[in-house]
C-alpha cells in the first residue's frame, strides 16, 4: 500500500468468532474509515494451527502474520478465537505489519481470561479497539504516549480498557497525511 493511496477494501477475515462480533466489528470501522468492509471465511482454523505452539498453549503471532501476510490481500484484518505471542513477550493483543494489515487475538480480550462472568459489550469495546489500533499500524502509525489514544501500546487488558477508539489529534493528523480522506471523523 503507497503513502497517500486511500485503500478502498478492508478484508476481515475472522477464524472461530461469533458472527455477531464480526458483524458489530466490521460496523465499527465502517463508522472510522472510509473504506468498505469485506468479510470473507477463506482462511481456516487448521491455517492458524499451523503456528501454535503446543508447550505454551499459544498462537505463535509473528510467524503467522509473516505467512498470512505474503499472500492475502492489503489491508487485510484477521480476527482469531486464540491466545498468541511474539518472541520476547508472554502474549499480544495483536500484531500487524505496515502496508498489510494486522491480526487481532480474542482470547485475552474476554472476561472469562480473568475468571469473570461473559460480557459481550465489553468484548465488542476491546476488540474494536485493538482493531483499530493494528489497523493503525498497518496504515503507517506507531505507537502513541497519549494516555487514551487508541495508539498507545497496550502491555494489559487494563491498558486497552482505559484507553479510547480514538485516534488523538497527533495520530489523526498524521494518518490524513499519509491516507488523506481515509478517516471518516
Amino acid at each position: 500500500m503507497c503513502v497517500g493511496v486511500r485503500p478502498l477494501l478492508l478484508h476481515v477475515k475472522p477464524v472461530n468468532v461469533e458472527e455477531w462480533l464480526v458483524h458489530r466489528l466490521s460496523e465499527s470501522l465502517s463508522e472510522v474509515f472510509s473504506l468498505k468492509v469485506v468479510v470473507s471465511r477463506d482462511l481456516s482454523l487448521s491455517r492458524v494451527l499451523e503456528f501454535y505452539d503446543e508447550e505454551r498453549e499459544q498462537v505463535r503471532a509473528d510467524l503467522l502474520l509473516d505467512a498470512l501476510s505474503s499472500r492475502a490481500p492489503p489491508l487485510c484484518l484477521v480476527l482469531i478465537d486464540a491466545d498468541a505471542y511474539v518472541a520476547g513477550l508472554n502474549f499480544v493483543f495483536g500484531v500487524a505489519r505496515a502496508g498489510w494489515g494486522g491480526l487481532v487475538f480474542l482470547t485475552r480480550l474476554r472476561q472469562e481470561f480473568y475468571g469473570l462472568p461473559p460480557n459481550e459489550e465489553i468484548l465488542a469495546a476491546r476488540v474494536v479497539k485493538e482493531a483499530i489500533h493494528e489497523l493503525g499500524h498497518a496504515l503507517g502509525l506507531g505507537h502513541c504516549r497519549t494516555p487514551r489514544c487508541v495508539m498507545r501500546f497496550s502491555n494489559s487488558i487494563l491498558d486497552v480498557d482505559s484507553k479510547t477508539p480514538y485516534f488523538c489529534p497527533r495520530c489523526r493528523r498524521e494518518l490524513e497525511l499519509l491516507h488523506p480522506g481515509l478517516l471518516k471523523f
